[in-house]
């Protein structure tokens, strides 16, 4: 790496993954919007369902619902154990 850009790479089209990914990356934060309370719950239970079920199963999940100009709002925060965990929820989510 150069001393004078961290980001510089000394070979054509790589970059190191440290630059990219961070340990202490390892939080989520969402919020799902619908005009029915019942259908936001649903799309939220199958977003926390997916989270338990990526590694370990220790996702902390965090949510608070809301009500924005009649419409309902969850906010989430989901917290992984790892980076490579959040890495493969994001992926998976797309």
């Amino acid at each position: 790496m150069n001393e004078k850009d961290p980001f510089e790479c000394t070979t054509c089209n790589t970059v190191e993954v440290g630059t990219l990914i961070r340990d202490d990356d390892t939080r989520v934060t969402l919020e799902i919007r619908d005009d029915e309370a019942i259908s936001a719950q649903d799309m939220f239970s199958k977003i926390e369902q997916r989270a338990l079920a990526v590694g370990s199963g220790n996702c902390k999940i965090q949510s608070e619902t809301c009500k924005e100009n009649g419409m309902t709002v969850i906010k989430a925060m989901l917290d992984f154990d790892c980076t490579a965990e959040k890495l493969i929820f994001e992926m998976s989510q797309r």
